[in-house]
Formats: structure tokens, C-alpha cells, sequence
């Protein structure tokens, strides 16, 4: 059984803390701040920086839950849902179902003895080129990289809500190292 102290708890419950900190930051909004079109950033919306979070979270678990092995997600591939990205509510709906069910089960499936933050992971993803390239890479690294992912996508959705006249909740869009440089220097 995983302890708080443990890796494969804190991926996770860092996972799980982070997507519950981005439903109680979308909570707050209308659909038409959250499919507000960027001025910086022409296309870009709160609502569809909500939706690849999700979907790359989404990708990921499947391949795990799937049973296959070896584990292969497609990044890429995503389904690119716009009731995730039109509407606060379906954002809202598809965050707590990441957050809380499927994320309980991958931790319970790292507890079983095939699987563990070292399995490999074959990933597939679109390179600068336009190629698909498959890389090879573990469970854990994409666990992880699924989260600070995301940190990135809450940096610019802070940046959209600031052009929405709205202000992000502290230490939001920020990396975990960054919080802890931060606290060290006695800094919020």
C-alpha cells in the first residue's frame, strides 16, 4: 500500500491536487470568459488550454487502465472535445472525473506487481516537422509529465484571465520547484 511518503502517492496526489486547484479556478467563471479569444494569443481560449490538459491526462490513463502491455499512449492523438472547451460546466465535469476516479485506480494499479513507475511507456507524439515519432519512456516519467504539463497550460490560462481583467489564484501557474525555491526565500 502506497503512504503519503511514497513516489507513486505523490505523483498522484500532486496530480489530483492540481487538477482540483484548476476546477475551483474555472468554477468561478462564465462560458464566456472561459471561451473569451485571446488578444496575445489569437485561438487560444481558457476553455480549450482546459480541455488538452484533460485530454493528455486522459490518454495516458486509458493506455495504463487498458491492461496492455507494453503500455502505449499517442499523445497525439487526442480527441480534441469542444463540449470540454465551450462549456465551464463539461470542463468542470471532466476535470473531477480525471481527478478523482480514474487517478484512484491507477494508484491502485501501481500496487499490483506489474506495473510500477519504471514500466515502460511507448509514447507517440507529433514532432516540429509535422512527423509522428515514437519515443521510449516509463510510467512514472509520464505520470509526472502529464502534471508539470499542465503547469504550462495554468501559466496561460493565468495570462488569459489577467486579459479577462480576472487574477489567478496564488502559486497557480507555477512549477513545484518553484513554489518550494519560493517558500525557501520566505516568499508567497
Amino acid at each position: 500500500m502506497y503512504t503519503p511518503s511514497t513516489t507513486e502517492y505523490q505523483l498522484i496526489d500532486g496530480a489530483r491536487k492540481s487538477l482540483q486547484r484548476l476546477h475551483q479556478t474555472i468554477s468561478e467563471l462564465d462560458d464566456t470568459i472561459y471561451t473569451r479569444q485571446s488578444v496575445a494569443l489569437p485561438g487560444s481560449t481558457i476553455g480549450k488550454h482546459v480541455r488538452h490538459i484533460i485530454e493528455h491526462y486522459l490518454l495516458l490513463i486509458n493506455a495504463i487502465t487498458s491492461g496492455k502491455q507494453p503500455i502505449s499512449v499517442n499523445y497525439a492523438s487526442r480527441r480534441r472535445d469542444v463540449t470540454i472547451e465551450t462549456s465551464v460546466q463539461n470542463g468542470m465535469d471532466a476535470i473531477l472525473s480525471v481527478a478523482d476516479p480514474q487517478l484512484t485506480v491507477c494508484l491502485d494499479l501501481l500496487n499490483k506487481p506489474d506495473l510500477s513507475l519504471r514500466t515502460p511507456v511507448r509514447v507517440t507524439d507529433t514532432l516540429p516537422s509535422g512527423m509522428e515519432s515514437a519515443l521510449m519512456s516509463t510510467l512514472g516519467r509520464e505520470l509526472w509529465f502529464c502534471t508539470h504539463h499542465m503547469v504550462h497550460h495554468n501559466a496561460i490560462i493565468a495570462s488569459l484571465l489577467h486579459e479577462a481583467g480576472r487574477q489567478a489564484p496564488q502559486e497557480f501557474a507555477y512549477a513545484p520547484s518553484t513554489v518550494k525555491h519560493n517558500h525557501s526565500q520566505g516568499q508567497p
